[in-house]
């Protein structure tokens, strides 16, 4: 125990604890809204506010965790949604430093995990300190924090820490690196942000690759692979300590919009691209340009952000103030100028990682040796390539086609995370590098590489025409105004980035005359205020709103909605299915979410194309809301089908494309279809519906529905509830029976005459199976690390 307390009171271990304070404080006064007890809006967790609403109430209410909802998009698995499984023991660790309020908290983990990272690579402190703020207050990251997709930056933030336990393993520091391995690999999966994740196992095995070739040069492959074994061993465990989730998802994922579809045709009745995940389109849609990519270190090369704020002072806002636009006006709409001319979709913000950090990678690439930069520069270098997309298709082809799993996630552009890791952590290498061992040749080789194209950048602007795909929208005056604020933003930051190598360079070439020290420390503020001055543009301290205000309140036609107690469904037409603020006071079919149920999303894609109800009506949504000229406009559907109804006869069929263009032709109250395959041949094909005397419904809950009915001959049921093959049992007067889809989206059942109940309950095996999984593992995971401990004492 003294000799603990003497190493935490070291000199060292004391100034690591300094810096871990300063990243703590740092990280909130960065976020100093919060220290008046406000939180951030982001957007996306207002909707996740929506999608999660069951799943909170239950909770309150009954102390118990539910599997499936109905209030968004008819009814889902709750798997990607938040859900709790029991027996998690990285709760403790997830929650660790949880007391610093969020988003300070992701922030924190961003700058200590990169921090850590360095350390172990044998770092000094303070260039550990220059690359924690390097890859922490990257524009990305800090951009993804503020729109909500806390998910991907907690599972970002976890990266360092896995590589700085592979790296522990491959100094053969087994206990230590196994154990860091094991919490930061859990963790990272825990996050649930599996397309994070899948790009964590790019850097692993590049890692891998890399080292294997350079122990196989050296004749030391067996010590490299017994050095780094047990990091897969973490990784196994690790899967297994998520079981619940990962199996759970795995489940889903076969029905979600990222499997292959059973359709031949699109809604327009084109042949559809067969896939055996995301559509081709889907997938690339947001591909970085190639030119655009530039925006890493000159932010605005192409526009910066969609939208961008030019300013009073800017010839935008002097000629529509000379044209006698009032002023706020002018002021208004010079805050959002359509700046952006490259093909994104939506840019919240350009992925800047800072030229200061940039000219250091470029130096390191002179002054580091060995695996280490091969590795790291490999990851730059695939992770620019592939975040191209559609803009890339020799090599973007041939993963989406080949390479495992790449089909299943979206937006390519984020692929840059792997060169937003890996240039700040090959920067700081290389910086330890020429600090220790001056090279004027390899600095003036790093400044001629990044200063020469930034001069010829700005040399053949004027051969650029600064047009961008929607500017037929505006006038050709103003039009003219938004290409010269594009052309003097392309311009300046230009100019920054050689004004900011400029500096840097001149920092290190007279670094013998200012002292190591006093180098580190200007390095250290420029790093900073470039970030800074960058992040400030696009870091919306106005999105700070009180602790206790709601993210989304009723309107009016909420109000008048909730005065309905029966149950229905509610479509708000003016989001379709890409909003779920209808979710948090409604059961509704649209919702928010990245992997619908692929065939409830087709079937919605095909009846909007056709101009078509049926969906709305099989749904039962009683209630359409659309916008109005001033507030939300609310319907009533007359058409609305009800919670369950008896049809007299049903189509078969094999073919996916003709059950929807049959619905579209077909009255869904006398008639059903559905595969040749779902339906048993022991069951009629003709049935009288007037036969159903009665039949009542109740929903216990999003988990268990009550259906009794009193019918004089058998029965085919519709019900009016999501079709999901996986967890759904039904139960007839308790005896366990078979319902099948119909509709292509619905549940059906054929039913004996007389008085019987029926119940649906979801209780999902996949579940019960990840958690038996989840024990196993965590019984051979303390075994093990047991056993490790065992074997260094018998040592």
């Amino acid at each position: 125990m003294k000799i603990l307390i003497n190493k935490l009171l070291s000199k060292d271990s004391l100034i690591h604890i300094y810096v871990i304070i300063g990243f703590m404080i740092g990280s909130v006064l960065f976020y100093h809204p919060l220290l008046q007890g406000k939180k951030l809006f982001q957007s996306d967790i207002s909707q996740y506010e929506g999608m999660s609403r069951q799943i909170k109430e239950n909770r309150d209410k009954f102390d118990k965790e539910i599997y499936w909802i109905d209030n968004a998009f008819g009814g889902m698995p709750t798997y990607q949604l938040g859900a709790k499984y029991p027996y998690d023991i990285l709760t403790p660790f997830h929650y660790l430093f949880r007391f610093i309020p969020r988003p300070a908290h992701t922030l924190f983990l961003y700058l200590i995990s990169m921090y850590l990272l360095l350390l172990v690579l044998k770092v000094p402190w303070r260039i550990s300190l220059i690359g924690s703020l390097a890859f922490g207050l990257s524009t990305y990251l800090l951009i993804i924090l503020q729109v909500g997709h806390n998910t991907k930056a907690l599972a970002i933030s976890y990266i360092p820490l896995v590589i700085s336990g592979l790296i522990l393993l491959k100094q053969n520091k087994k206990i230590l690196g196994f154990i860091l391995s094991l919490i930061a690999i859990s963790l990272q999966i825990r996050a649930n942000h599996y397309q994070m994740t899948y790009y964590l196992l790019f850097i692993i095995g590049l890692f891998f690759i890399v080292y294997l070739i350079d122990s196989y040069k050296k004749g030391e492959i067996k010590p490299f692979i017994k050095s780094i074994s047990p990091f897969f061993l973490a990784g196994i465990f690790a899967l297994g300590l998520n079981a619940p989730n990962l199996m759970s998802t795995y489940e889903y994922s076969k029905y979600s919009t990222r499997s292959a579809s059973e359709l031949k045709l699109d809604a327009s009745g084109s042949p559809k691209e067969k896939t055996t995940g995301l559509d081709y389109d889907y997938i690339t849609q947001y591909s970085s340009g190639i030119f655009e990519s530039l925006n890493i270190v000159i932010p605005r090369i192409q526009g910066g952000a969609s939208r961008e704020d030019v300013g009073t002072n800017s010839n935008l806002y002097k000629f529509l103030i000379d044209n006698n636009f009032p002023k706020d006006q002018a002021s208004n709409f010079t805050k959002a100028v359509p700046t952006y001319w490259g093909d994104q979709p939506i840019l919240e913000a350009p992925a800047y990682i800072g030229i200061s950090v940039f000219f250091l990678f470029i130096l390191s690439l002179f002054t580091a040796r060995g695996p280490t930069k091969f590795w790291l520069l490999s990851c730059v270098i695939i992770s620019l390539l592939l975040s191209w997309g559609k803009n890339f298709p020799l090599l973007t082809d041939l993963f989406i086609e080949y390479f495992p799993m790449y089909n299943k996630f979206r937006a390519v552009s984020s692929i840059q995370v792997i060169l937003e890791f890996a240039i700040p952590l090959l920067a700081s290498l290389g910086l330890y590098k020429y600090l220790k061992n001056e090279d004027y040749k390899n600095l003036n080789k790093a400044l001629i590489i990044v200063i020469i194209p930034l001069i010829i950048l700005l040399l053949f602007k004027s051969s650029i025409s600064f047009s961008g795909p929607s500017d037929e929208l505006y006038g050709v005056e103003i039009l003219n105004k938004i290409i010269y604020e594009r052309s003097h933003m392309y311009s300046y930051d230009i100019i920054r980035a050689m004004i900011f190598t400029g500096i840097i360079y001149s920092i290190l070439r007279f670094k013998s005359l200012l002292g190591d020290n006093i180098a580190v420390l200007a390095i250290l503020f420029i790093v900073f205020y470039d970030f800074s001055s960058v992040n400030n543009r696009y870091i919306d301290k106005d999105l700070f709103i009180d602790s206790n205000q709601n993210y989304i309140t009723k309107n009016q036609a909420d109000l008048e909605i909730l005065k309905d107690k029966s149950d229905y469904r509610v479509y708000d037409a003016s989001h379709g299915l890409n909003g779920a603020n209808t979710s948090l006071f409604h059961n509704s079919i649209g919702g928010y979410h990245a992997a619908k149920l692929r065939r409830f999303q087709e079937a919605y894609d095909y009846f909007r194309f056709h101009n078509n109800n049926v969906m709305v009506d099989m749904l039962n949504t009683k209630y359409v809301i659309s916008d109005g000229e001033s507030d939300k406009e609310l319907f009533i559907n007359e058409d609305a089908a009800g919670n369950v109804w008896a049809v007299d006869s049903i189509y078969l069929t094999d073919s996916a494309d003709e059950i929807l263009d049959k619905l579209t032709k077909i009255d869904i109250k006398k008639h059903a279809i559905t595969f040749n395959d779902s339906y048993s041949h022991d069951n009629i094909n003709q049935f009288n519906s007037k036969d159903l005397l009665e039949i009542n419904f109740n929903r216990n809950s999003s988990n268990h529905i009550t259906y009794k009915y009193n019918a004089d001959s058998p029965q085919l049921l519709v019900f009016s509830e999501v079709y999901y093959p996986k967890g759904w049992k039904v139960y007839i007067d308790d005896k366990l029976s078979q319902y099948f889809d119909v509709n292509y989206i619905l549940r059906g059942m054929v039913v004996p005459e007389g008085k019987h109940k029926i119940d649906f309950y979801f209780e999902p095996e996949i579940v019960k199976f990840g958690i038996n999984v989840r024990l196993i593992s965590i019984l051979l995971t303390f075994s093990f690390i047991a056993y490790m401990f065992y074997k260094k004492t018998e040592k």
